[in-house]
């Protein structure tokens, strides 16, 4: 498997794996609607770059989930806490402000990059995503473990997953009203997806 093959694989998963609406892909939008394109292009940066790290730490780790299955149980619940958090600030506290900014103050644009990274930072089912993913492709002879097939995977993770922020950056800005309503409507949105995630998280611990 050449280190080529490994990076369109793991784009291509990452790609996929990110379309269905989350708190991440959600937020991003989110943030094209309210400031513009280039404060949702740091964010996804941002966001990306920590996932390049997630995927990384899970695929050097993977024996220890597949080892100890009351590890990724934790994890569960600790996203379980994180949805249902989120959903509350989303549904009652976030503002339905239609300011738009196209700043690009460095200032702003590493609020915006250090934003998007804290968000990806609580996504904490990347890792029980990504170990299943390396389980499967080593299981079938499509993964080579030594550390620079793992990092050239992991970084076709983060590609993946920013060329997907972006696509999701341009859908909002470009098909989606500015005005108070609409983001009043989004912010509602977003809540009830991640109270979607929180409940759904919480039907699988207890069916666990």
């Amino acid at each position: 498997m050449s280190l080529l093959t490994h990076f369109f694989i793991a784009f291509g998963i990452s790609f996929v794996g990110s379309i269905p609406f989350g708190m991440v892909n959600m937020t991003v939008a989110h943030t094209a609607i309210r400031k513009g394109m280039h404060h949702a292009l740091f964010m996804a940066l941002g966001v990306s770059l920590v996932e390049l790290l997630q995927a990384y730490v899970a695929i050097k780790f993977t024996w220890l989930f597949n080892e100890n299955p009351s590890v990724e149980r934790i994890f569960q619940i600790v996203a379980t806490a994180v949805f249902l958090v989120g959903a509350v600030y989303f549904l009652f506290f976030a503002k339905a402000t239609s300011e738009v900014s196209e700043s690009t103050e460095p200032g702003r644009r590493r609020n915006d990059f250090i934003r998007g990274a804290f968000i990806s930072s609580l996504n904490l089912m990347v890792f029980p995503y990504w170990i299943f993913y390396a389980t499967w492709l080593t299981a079938n002879g499509l993964f080579i473990k030594d550390d620079l097939h793992v990092g050239i995977f992991a970084l076709g993770t983060a590609v993946g997953t920013f060329a997907l922020l972006v696509c999701y950056s341009l859908l909002g800005a470009k098909l989606l009203s500015k005005s108070e309503t609409v983001t009043a409507w989004v912010n509602k949105f977003i809540g009830v997806v991640l109270l979607g995630f929180s409940v759904w998280q919480a039907i699988k611990l207890i069916n666990g």
